[in-house]
């Protein structure tokens, strides 16, 4: 069967005639939802006329044009069709169209992806509801395989935390020399509100920016090993820790360093104890700019009953930097959809994210005469899944948080090769994020068997890095195959 060649032409609008009975209706709120999408896209599907202009295919098209003010639009006239198979095909345009169905994973994943990238949903004609149900599915369905994956010992490696051993190999003072793929990384275990220790540190080089998660009020307690006035036993002595720890901070850091600290919302006596005051107070009369305000959102909420509250499903960064410092402006690393272009206007005139003037003019201002650049700044609300996935039973540490977390944080306050401080080193989350964005890292950690767990856990994910004691020289691969010879290590019940 042989094809006639069809021609793409502009008509205006006022000579195209609808057809009196088209039985396919159209909403005030469907023609404004293609408006949106020409003004968004252009015109990517051409209306098709008979030979005497009346319309056969895009009536919604055409009220949505009218809508826009435009006064011509594409066509493609089929003037070969009889009066019959027009009126047949009017039909079909619409009908056969509805017969298709969708693959509610892919699309939701297509959801999600476009979500992630700051793209306006609404414009793929899906209203809120329907996005919402798709990425709820989405989320349960990844909940079910994160589920199936620990019960079947699989998963993301990058997250999965070595069991701690019941002898540690580490002893408190040693320092740690972690070298894989051109980096450097030191893991040293004292408490990090211990200048003289932390200090140690520092003899190597200072660091750019210092990202944390340290333990919330009295929620959790910390370690054991902690006593005296910066012991974890109470809001007031979570103070006491958070000013002794902060206090050590201009020893390790440059003097333009960024300090980004991730906390969680706790509850005590029906109310949110906002635990933190007595130390922002305490960093701003400290010389701390208390610089941004941000918000970890941690996708949906779990199920349960929360008290009559609603499920929570983020937490806090707090955003700090030297007063009278250079306020460093972060790196743009999250893609941009606007790539590429040199207008962010819509079709119809209207203002597609602020990168005009209010009457569509374009200023100096507005890098008038270049394109927009692939990536831009991201903004105050982190996106990113919590971490899934049990770390063990009678862990007296906080939980992880996922390597994606630091890793964003990273790429948005340094450069490949900078140097970032992580004084609450846990499980050593912040050192893998580190090794995998080219940055070198600098940790603390209090409790010597999470030394070991985030060494171990480091090794996991790179078995061929080396790492040394700083003092002695010996290889913690050896020391670690000596000990479970002698000492196999204890299997934590599930």
């Amino acid at each position: 069967m042989e094809l006639d060649a069809l021609r793409l032409d502009y008509r205006p609008i006022d000579v195209l005639i609808p057809y009196a009975r088209n039985a396919r209706t159209h909403s005030d709120a469907q023609i404004a939802q293609i408006a949106a999408s020409i003004a968004e896209f252009g015109w990517t599907n051409p209306i098709l006329i008979d030979g005497a202009n009346g319309v056969i295919a895009g009536h919604g098209r055409l009220l949505a044009a009218r809508k826009l003010g435009l006064t011509a639009v594409p066509v493609i006239e089929l003037e070969h069709l009889t009066e019959h198979q027009k009126r047949a095909y009017i039909l079909a345009d619409n009908q056969l169209a509805l017969k298709a169905g969708w693959d509610e994973e892919l699309l939701a994943v297509e959801l999600a992806d476009l979500k992630l990238a700051g793209f306006d949903l609404g414009l793929t004609g899906f209203d809120d509801a329907e996005v919402q149900s798709l990425l709820d599915k989405l989320v349960a369905d990844d909940s079910a395989a994160d589920t199936d994956a620990e019960a079947n010992g699989t998963g993301d490696a990058t997250d999965n935390i070595p069991e701690p051993p019941v002898q540690s190999l580490t002893q408190a003072g040693d320092l740690w020399l972690i070298n894989h793929a051109g980096l450097t990384h030191r893991l040293l275990c004292a408490d990090a509100g211990d200048a003289v220790a932390v200090s140690r540190l520092a003899a190597s080089g200072r660091a750019s920016l210092c990202f944390t998660s340290p333990p919330y009020a009295s929620q959790r307690l910390y370690t054991s090993s902690r006593t005296g006035p910066g012991a974890n036993d109470g809001v007031g002595q979570w103070d006491a820790m958070m000013q002794s720890v902060c206090a050590a901070l201009p020893a390790v850091l440059q003097p333009d360093a960024q300090v980004l600290i991730n906390l969680g919302l706790v509850h005590q006596d029906s109310e949110v104890q906002p635990y933190w005051d007595g130390w922002l107070a305490w960093m701003r009369t400290n010389g701390w700019r208390r610089f941004g305000w941000y918000v970890w959102d941690q996708g949906p909420g779990l199920p349960g009953d929360w008290n009559g509250r609603l499920a929570p499903a983020f937490e806090f960064i707090f955003h700090f930097n030297r007063q009278g410092s250079e306020v460093r402006r972060p790196n743009k690393n999250v893609p941009c959809i606007y790539a590429g272009r040199d207008t962010h206007l819509r079709g119809d005139g209207t203002s597609a994210g602020g990168m005009r003037n209010k009457d569509g003019s374009k200023t100096a201002w507005n890098h008038v005469g270049t394109l927009t650049q692939d990536t831009k700044i991201a903004d105050s609300v982190l996106r990113i899944m919590r971490h899934k996935g049990k770390i063990g039973q009678d862990i007296d540490h906080p939980a992880v948080f996922p390597v994606a977390l630091p890793q964003f944080v990273l790429e948005c306050f340094t450069q490949a090769g900078d140097m970032v401080f992580e004084p609450f080193c846990g499980s050593g989350t912040t050192l893998l994020a580190a090794q995998k964005t080219g940055r070198h890292c600098h940790a603390v950690e209090i409790a010597p068997s999470y030394v070991d767990v985030a060494l171990k856990r480091f090794l996991q994910n790179h078995p061929n890095a080396r790492i040394t004691h700083a003092d002695s020289g010996e290889d913690f691969k050896d020391r670690l195959a000596q000990m479970e010879a002698t000492a196999p290590s204890h299997k934590v019940a599930a």
